[in-house]
Protein backbone atom coordinates (compact mmCIF):
# COMPACT_ATOMS: atom_id res chain seq x y z
CA UNK A 1 0.00 0.00 0.00
CA UNK A 2 1.15 3.22 -0.98
CA UNK A 3 1.83 6.43 2.02
CA UNK A 4 0.22 9.43 1.31
CA UNK A 5 2.77 10.98 0.53
CA UNK A 6 3.65 8.60 -1.84
CA UNK A 7 0.31 9.21 -3.44
CA UNK A 8 0.65 12.93 -3.34
CA UNK A 9 3.93 12.88 -5.27
CA UNK A 10 2.80 10.58 -8.27
CA UNK A 11 -0.02 12.74 -8.36
CA UNK A 12 2.21 15.87 -8.69
CA UNK A 13 4.28 14.01 -11.33
CA UNK A 14 0.91 13.37 -12.84
CA UNK A 15 -0.48 17.36 -13.09
CA UNK A 16 3.24 18.35 -14.44
CA UNK A 17 3.52 15.98 -17.34
CA UNK A 18 -0.35 16.80 -18.74
CA UNK A 19 0.15 20.69 -17.67
CA UNK A 20 3.12 20.41 -19.68
CA UNK A 21 0.84 18.68 -22.63
CA UNK A 22 -1.92 20.90 -22.68
CA UNK A 23 0.50 24.18 -22.88
CA UNK A 24 1.45 22.39 -25.75
CA UNK A 25 -1.59 21.42 -27.14
CA UNK A 26 -2.74 25.47 -26.60
CA UNK A 27 0.21 26.58 -28.88
CA UNK A 28 -1.13 24.27 -31.41
CA UNK A 29 -4.18 25.71 -31.58
CA UNK A 30 -2.84 29.21 -31.55
CA UNK A 31 -0.73 28.30 -34.26
CA UNK A 32 2.73 28.34 -33.13
CA UNK A 33 4.82 25.92 -35.55
CA UNK A 34 7.87 26.10 -33.84
CA UNK A 35 6.15 23.85 -31.19
CA UNK A 36 4.83 21.40 -33.52
CA UNK A 37 7.40 18.72 -33.30
CA UNK A 38 8.73 15.35 -31.68
CA UNK A 39 11.69 17.34 -29.98
CA UNK A 40 9.10 19.75 -28.68
CA UNK A 41 6.65 17.28 -27.64
CA UNK A 42 9.30 15.50 -25.38
CA UNK A 43 10.72 18.11 -24.24
CA UNK A 44 7.06 19.69 -22.76
CA UNK A 45 6.38 16.57 -21.59
CA UNK A 46 9.51 15.53 -19.24
CA UNK A 47 10.98 19.26 -18.54
CA UNK A 48 8.19 19.67 -16.06
CA UNK A 49 8.26 16.34 -14.44
CA UNK A 50 12.02 16.69 -14.02
CA UNK A 51 11.79 20.23 -12.42
CA UNK A 52 9.31 18.41 -9.86
CA UNK A 53 11.93 16.49 -8.83
CA UNK A 54 14.75 18.48 -8.30
CA UNK A 55 12.65 20.38 -6.28
CA UNK A 56 11.51 17.43 -4.25
CA UNK A 57 15.01 16.22 -3.85
CA UNK A 58 16.51 19.34 -2.77
CA UNK A 59 14.05 21.51 -0.83
CA UNK A 60 15.45 20.50 2.70
CA UNK A 61 19.03 20.35 1.79
CA UNK A 62 20.91 23.47 0.64
CA UNK A 63 23.72 21.91 -0.04
CA UNK A 64 22.37 19.57 -2.17
CA UNK A 65 20.44 22.59 -3.91
CA UNK A 66 23.61 24.56 -4.62
CA UNK A 67 25.29 21.23 -6.33
CA UNK A 68 22.20 20.87 -8.23
CA UNK A 69 22.10 24.67 -9.88
CA UNK A 70 26.08 24.14 -10.57
CA UNK A 71 25.69 20.38 -12.35
CA UNK A 72 22.93 21.84 -14.19
CA UNK A 73 24.42 25.52 -14.97
CA UNK A 74 27.41 23.67 -16.43
CA UNK A 75 25.71 21.99 -18.73
CA UNK A 76 23.78 24.58 -19.74
CA UNK A 77 26.60 27.03 -20.19
CA UNK A 78 29.76 24.50 -21.07
CA UNK A 79 28.13 22.61 -24.12
CA UNK A 80 26.96 23.14 -27.03
CA UNK A 81 23.41 21.79 -27.49
CA UNK A 82 21.72 21.09 -30.56
CA UNK A 83 18.17 21.01 -29.80
CA UNK A 84 15.70 21.84 -26.52
CA UNK A 85 15.33 17.96 -26.30
CA UNK A 86 19.13 17.17 -25.79
CA UNK A 87 19.19 19.70 -23.02
CA UNK A 88 16.18 18.19 -21.47
CA UNK A 89 18.14 14.36 -21.55
CA UNK A 90 21.34 16.17 -20.12
CA UNK A 91 19.01 17.28 -17.30
CA UNK A 92 17.28 14.27 -16.96
CA UNK A 93 20.27 12.55 -16.57
CA UNK A 94 22.05 14.92 -14.07
CA UNK A 95 18.65 14.87 -12.06
CA UNK A 96 18.39 10.66 -12.34
CA UNK A 97 22.14 10.62 -10.90
CA UNK A 98 21.56 13.14 -8.01
CA UNK A 99 18.52 12.16 -7.27
CA UNK A 100 19.77 8.11 -6.77
CA UNK A 101 21.98 9.57 -4.33
CA UNK A 102 19.22 11.25 -2.30
CA UNK A 103 16.55 8.59 -2.40
CA UNK A 104 16.63 5.84 -5.55
CA UNK A 105 12.67 5.93 -5.49
CA UNK A 106 13.01 9.36 -7.00
CA UNK A 107 15.55 8.04 -9.41
CA UNK A 108 13.48 4.96 -10.66
CA UNK A 109 10.26 7.09 -10.53
CA UNK A 110 11.88 10.11 -13.37
CA UNK A 111 13.83 6.99 -14.95
CA UNK A 112 10.60 5.10 -15.64
CA UNK A 113 8.43 8.31 -16.48
CA UNK A 114 10.78 9.25 -18.71
CA UNK A 115 11.14 6.41 -20.33
CA UNK A 116 7.48 6.01 -20.78
CA UNK A 117 7.55 9.45 -22.12
CA UNK A 118 9.71 8.93 -24.69
CA UNK A 119 8.74 5.39 -26.10
CA UNK A 120 4.74 6.74 -25.81
CA UNK A 121 5.89 9.81 -28.02
CA UNK A 122 7.61 7.87 -30.39
CA UNK A 123 4.32 5.44 -30.90
CA UNK A 124 2.32 8.05 -31.73
CA UNK A 125 4.69 9.97 -33.70
CA UNK A 126 3.19 9.51 -36.84
CA UNK A 127 -0.53 10.67 -35.73
CA UNK A 128 -1.52 13.89 -35.73
CA UNK A 129 -1.57 14.40 -31.74
CA UNK A 130 2.20 15.07 -32.28
CA UNK A 131 2.66 16.50 -35.47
Amino acid sequence: MLEQSEINALSGMFVCILSGLLIKYALVFANQRWVQNFHSTVTFLILPLITFVITKIISNNIALSLGMVGALSIVRFRNPVKNSLELVMYFALITIGIANSVNMKWALALTIGVLILIITCHLLRNTILIG
